[in-house]
């Protein structure tokens, strides 16, 4: 399963010095895990959750790569990470997968969510897996690589925040929509690896 295009993948993002984002004053650091499954003959599927409609959710409804705040017990980022993951989806990515690397950090643009600082993880699954959704996930989807490196699955749209223009990478996907900071995470993944890929 592990393959020479993952094993150049890991090579590629570990290899790099991944953009850090350091702020003053109060802010909560998180993580999320974009989790890779090949799906045979060497194509590959991403898992996004759909969260619930919450009314105290600023990510309400979105897609997103499972994840959250870094808690106490975790002694790093990627903890945060690994524990989200097998929280919200029973997917132990310590146990049955392997970790490729790091991408650059992320700051949600939602003035509601902006305090947070997101670290991003490319993980590959090794084996199949169960998914066990918790009460933070409404949804979970394997949603083809190939369908989101189409240019026709995307569109680029921009947006007005705090007196700057932004832009938000929509991909869509059956009656899923990925936009605002999972499809930026998701455009850097791409613009990175997708020649690999």
């Amino acid at each position: 399963m592990f393959n020479q295009r993952i094993e150049d993948i890991e090579k590629l993002i570990r290899g790099r010095v991944g953009k850090k984002i350091t702020r003053e004053g109060r802010f909560i650091p998180a993580a999320v895990m974009m989790i890779l499954k090949e799906i045979g003959n060497a194509e590959y599927s991403i898992l996004f959750i759909k969260r619930p409609q919450n009314a105290e959710d600023v990510f309400a409804g979105h897609m997103a790569f499972p994840g959250g705040k870094k808690k106490g017990e975790d002694q790093t980022i990627l903890d945060t990470a690994i524990r989200e993951t097998l929280e919200e989806t029973g997917i132990d990515i310590s146990k049955d997968g392997r970790i490729l690397g790091e991408l650059d950090d992320f700051n949600p643009i939602n003035p509601k969510a902006n305090h947070y600082v997101v670290t991003p993880f490319v993980s590959l699954l090794m084996k199949d897996t169960e998914i066990k959704p918790n009460e933070e996930v409404d949804e979970a989807v394997w949603i083809p690589l190939n369908h989101l490196k189409d240019e026709k699955s995307l569109e680029i749209r921009i947006l007005e925040r705090s007196s700057m223009r932004v832009k938000d990478y929509v991909f869509y996907y059956r009656d899923y929509v990925i936009w605002g900071m999972t499809g930026r995470i998701l455009r850097d993944f791409l613009s990175l690896t997708g020649h690999l890929l």
